[in-house]
């Protein structure tokens, strides 16, 4: 039985509206960013986004784990080699990946790397590429590099400075994803990209993260698992990690840091994490998927996944439908699972399983709970101390049409 209204495969998407961020990462000091059109999208729209630092920044990264990953992200890591960890500019281009594009795919890149390298007077290998949009399509090299020879000249401090930046990066984005935090003596802000072919390792998406705060190199490598690992490899909508996944996370280090700058990077980077399920390409919710009480964290991580991964839980969620028994089967899927004896389910904050059968609850009054754009669903397992959490998008109608009509 659905407990939902009936929903119209024609109905119009509405993307969700969310205010702006305080900050951009323009906000920070030490940043310049700019985006412009170049001709590479059909839309017309920005497409070649530039961040510039104005001294060499600490930067650690985490790359797609795609064995297909895209030219971009091959310049970045040997690039990564050569400078040591500080990076003078991002140069970004969207609306073509730039991947399975051979040794002119390579050859582009460095181009663009070149280009940027000359436009603001540093070293090549100070500069990281990015690229996302269609993939096995050669660049248009030629509208690329005359797009970064005018995000050079149009590059500023202003906040809508960093909106462009932004505004560049996105492909099927439905609206804008930034999130920012003033913790520490300093400022946090981050933007990044990504509806669909999103999958941890990494989930496709671009994601770009900056403090003002004085963080050592290698601090900030050290921080870069955990905090990917709860944000951006914590996201499911499609279960297909991309060939160009990229996090950049990077420190100016105009401020004095004033404890622990962690935490502040943290909640910025799931925030932008839950933005991109969200967005998940005709999504209408988050959920949030707890596991706890498992033989270990890494159990407990499978076991997240495998009900995150579900068709049938998505669905479910889509139509605000409390069927308890998808989710508890899927479960019992998992080989990290010894025994589902005393397995509990609770959703949206009421128990609707525990004790090997159905727990009593109004359904009716859980399927308005769930909607919401912002659902928990709770497993418990008595195996251990492990615990997890990821957060997945539901799936629905508009999923099918964008993915059916997007060339890839």
């Amino acid at each position: 039985m659905r407990y939902s209204a009936p929903v119209s495969a024609a109905r119009p998407f509405v993307p969700p509206s969310f205010p702006p961020a305080e900050l951009t990462l323009t906000s920070l000091e030490g940043v310049r960013a700019s985006g412009v059109r170049a001709g590479i999208k059909a839309s017309g729209n920005p497409d070649v986004g530039l961040l510039v630092f104005d001294e060499p920044a600490a930067l650690a990264a985490v790359f797609t784990q795609n064995l297909f990953a895209a030219a971009p992200v091959l310049v970045s890591r040997e690039h990564l080699q050569k400078n040591g960890g500080r990076v003078r500019a991002i140069v970004v281009n969207a609306g073509n990946a730039n991947a399975c594009t051979g040794e002119r795919g390579l050859a582009d890149a460095r181009a663009m790397c070149e280009r940027t390298a000359k436009a603001i007077g540093c070293a090549v290998e100070e500069v990281l590429v990015c690229s996302t949009g269609v993939i096995g399509v050669h660049l248009p090299i030629e509208k690329v590099l005359a797009g970064i020879d005018r995000a050079a000249t149009e590059l500023s401090r202003e906040l809508e400075a960093g909106r462009a930046f932004l505004s560049a990066i996105q492909t099927t984005d439905a609206f804008p994803k930034e999130a920012s935090t003033r913790e520490g003596g300093g400022h946090v802000a981050g933007v990044c990209k990504g509806a669909g072919m999103i999958h941890p390792d990494m989930a496709t998406m671009l994601a770009f993260v900056g403090t003002d705060l004085a963080v050592p190199l290698d601090e900030l490598r050290a921080a870069m698992p955990k905090i990917a690992a709860s944000s951006f490899n914590a996201v499911h909508v499609d279960t297909h990690p991309s060939t160009n996944d990229t996090f950049f996370l990077f420190a100016t280090g105009k401020r004095k840091t004033e404890g622990d700058f962690r935490p502040a990077v943290t909640k910025v980077c799931r925030r932008l994490a839950w933005l991109i399920a969200r967005d998940g390409e005709g999504a209408t919710k988050v959920t949030t998927i707890e596991i706890r009480g498992a033989s270990s964290d890494a159990a407990a991580r499978a076991i997240a996944d495998k009900v995150a991964s579900s068709a049938l839980v998505r669905t479910a969620l889509f139509g605000n439908d409390p069927n308890w028994g998808r989710f508890v089967s899927q479960v019992g899927n998992c080989r990290e699972v010894k025994s589902v004896e005393g397995l509990r389910c609770t959703l949206q904050g009421t128990t609707v399983f525990e004790n090997g059968g159905p727990a009593p609850h109004d359904r009716g009054a859980v399927s308005r709970a769930m909607a919401s754009e912002d659902v928990h669903l709770l497993l418990q397992l008595k195996e251990g101390e492990g615990r997890a959490v990821v957060m997945t998008s539901d799936l629905g109608y508009r999923y099918v049409e964008v993915n059916a009509e997007y060339t890839t």
